[in-house]
């Protein structure tokens, strides 16, 4: 499958992580780079998911782990 950013204008983290970064949630890395090819991305939306991307990998990695910190975080501020 092929997702083309062509003429997107605005493309925020919480869209790319909706729409890519869970599907790292459901299929493995391999999977995902197997199936999925993104095109038409500007430099900036490329660092972007990238960011996402990274980020999806870590959580779902070890989700309690991120539960953890986001509680301690909540308990400190």
């Amino acid at each position: 499958m092929t997702v083309s950013f062509l003429n997107v204008t605005c493309l925020t983290p919480a869209f790319l992580n909706a729409a890519i970064g869970q599907l790292y949630s459901l299929f493995s890395e391999n999977e995902i780079r197997a199936r999925l090819k993104v095109t038409d991305l500007e430099p900036d939306d490329q660092a972007l998911l990238k960011r996402v991307v990274d980020t999806a990998k870590e959580y779902f990695k070890d989700p309690e782990r991120f539960k953890r910190a986001e509680r301690a975080a909540s308990r400190d501020g």
